[in-house]
């Protein structure tokens, strides 16, 4: 009897201890904020906030009716300082501002080319924005891009700002940048980091009698230990499709006849040629597989094989050149030489000529209904 009174008396203790969720705030009591635009204009920081109704995003993950439309809330304030506009932007609102949800962070072209490594500094130490967050660049008005609906009337974060994994998966130059792997390679002394374009787009979908605007991602900006290079499109980029490390699928369109070739690039190597004389030489090889989506003039296996692979090289030493235009080394070949050799890439300096080879071997695996000959 005397240990069930003991026991009784520590249990009721420790039920005393709970906290419990004393203090805690409901889903609408609070501003979650999904996406942050940062623009720099006249001396001045503008901040933007992008945030959704909840309850639009319940109804369509959870299978329920779906809204008439999502509303999209965006909000703008400026000041002196991004402490300041941020802090104006906070006292302007009915709602304390929460942003442990920020999945997207863009920048100006203003932002880029002056204050990025400010930027990111001051959005780095937030300690509940995660460094997981998109970063996308743009020269169009963020206001407009962040107001941009989705298709279907869905919640704003089926935009493809929200899911540029998916995305940029297929038929594109450029890879998802997040916030972490900006800083990683953002910094280093040698080699590349490219931040996604941003253009807004109207008239290609057609939703009921609307023509929405709709946010694309064209190119990117080319950065070095955090400074701005250039800006280059997806045409200017494309040999990039070729050389990733990213799992993609890159169609090509062959100039003979109707061919249009879809390819799956297995992997490429970088190499740098030995011995150094006064000077850098770099081999790259690339191994590719593809398959014929249509070919009306039926073209030898052969033959294609090698009409592809000449396209590929003339994509990837042409890209080459226009990152070398803007004092840029695109594919990241001096960053393993300066970490196996610092002195090398310290001395001497990429030249037009220094991507000495460029070697594809491309097999073609699948040709459909299509009968070759080899």
């Amino acid at each position: 009897m005397r240990n069930k009174t003991k026991i009784m008396f520590t249990l009721f203790f420790l039920l005393l201890m709970l906290t419990g969720c004393w203090g805690s705030r409901g889903i609408n009591e609070q501003l979650y904020i999904e996406a942050l635009g940062v623009d720099y204009k006249d001396g001045k920081y503008i901040v933007y906030t992008e945030s959704a109704v909840f309850s639009s995003i319940a109804k369509q993950e959870g299978g329920g009716a779906q809204a008439a439309d999502s509303p999209v809330l965006v909000g703008r304030e400026e000041g002196d300082t991004l402490t300041m506009a941020f802090r104006k932007l906070e006292k302007s609102s009915q709602y304390p501002l929460y942003y442990g949800h920020v999945q997207v962070i863009l920048f100006s072209e203003r932002v880029i080319k002056e204050k990025l490594s400010e930027v990111i500094s001051h959005i780095g130490h937030d300690p509940l924005i995660r460094f997981t967050a998109w970063i996308f660049g743009t020269s169009e008005e963020i206001n407009e891009v962040l107001m941009a609906k989705s298709l279907f009337k869905q919640a704003p974060t089926y935009k493809v700002l929200f899911h540029p994994d998916s995305m940029l998966q297929r038929n594109h130059s450029v890879n998802p940048l997040s916030m972490q792997m900006l800083l990683r390679d953002g910094s280093e002394p040698f080699g590349s980091a490219i931040i996604p374009n941003i253009k807004l787009v109207k008239g290609k979908w057609q939703e009921d009698n609307d023509k929405p605007k709709l946010p694309t991602i064209n190119g990117g900006y080319v950065l070095n230990s955090m400074n701005f290079k250039g800006k280059l499109n997806d045409a200017e980029l494309h040999g990039l499709e070729w050389l990733t490390k990213e799992k993609k699928e890159n169609k090509l369109e062959i100039s003979l006849g109707d061919t249009v070739v879809e390819l799956d690039v297995k992997g490429y190597k970088i190499k740098l040629n030995k011995p150094v004389q006064n000077e850098l030489k770099y081999t790259i090889d690339v191994k590719a597989k593809a398959t014929i989506d249509e070919n009306l003039d039926i073209v030898p296996r052969k033959e294609l094989e090698k009409k592809i692979a000449r396209k590929m090289k003339k994509d990837i030493k042409q890209t080459y050149l226009n990152g070398l235009s803007i004092d840029s080394d695109i594919y990241n070949l001096t960053r393993s030489t300066y970490r196996k050799s610092p002195s090398l890439v310290k001395k001497y300096a990429l030249q037009n000529d220094s991507l000495d080879s460029v070697k594809v071997k491309v097999q073609i695996v699948h040709a459909g209904s299509q009968k070759y000959k080899d």
